[in-house]
């Protein structure tokens, strides 16, 4: 079995790279890894879009579960 390792890099290239894919794409690509690493704040970054993209989803899940009520 593989290790899937990831370097990632500025802020900047990770803002680039979110405005191109969006927020889902951008979050599910790098939750395949099993390791990240690179500078601190790109990793600060990364953490913020990860938390941001569980908030919409645990808020549509709550508003459907809303609905069903």
């Amino acid at each position: 079995m593989g290790f899937n390792h990831c370097y990632i890099s500025s802020v900047e290239n990770l803002q680039k790279e979110l405005e191109l894919k969006g927020l889902e794409q951008f979050v599910k690509s790098y939750r395949k890894y099993d390791a990240i690493t690179g500078p601190s704040e790109s990793f600060r970054f990364l953490e913020e879009k990860i938390e941001e993209y569980e908030k919409v989803i645990n808020d549509i899940d709550n508003n459907t579960n809303i609905d069903k009520l």
